[in-house]
């Protein structure tokens, strides 16, 4: 989830699980990608979240550009 907003199966996003490790890779990123992310697991045994806040920052490039 993203924002508490389901991200399903949106082709921006690549949810990867090997060996039950699980990641989340979001294909060409940008400032509007910025925000909570969550991932639930829940099984007979109950259920586990966790989230994350995630910060895209602009790299400094231009500054540097405009220096020489």
């Amino acid at each position: 989830m993203k924002n508490q907003m389901i991200i399903g199966d949106d082709p921006k996003y690549r949810q990867i699980c090997v060996q039950g490790i699980c990641s989340l890779e979001i294909r060409k990123p940008g400032n509007y990608d910025g925000g909570v992310y969550s991932c639930k697991a829940k099984n007979s045994h109950g259920e586990a979240v966790v989230s994350c806040k995630l910060e895209v920052k602009q790299p400094a490039v231009a500054a540097d550009a405009e220096k020489k």
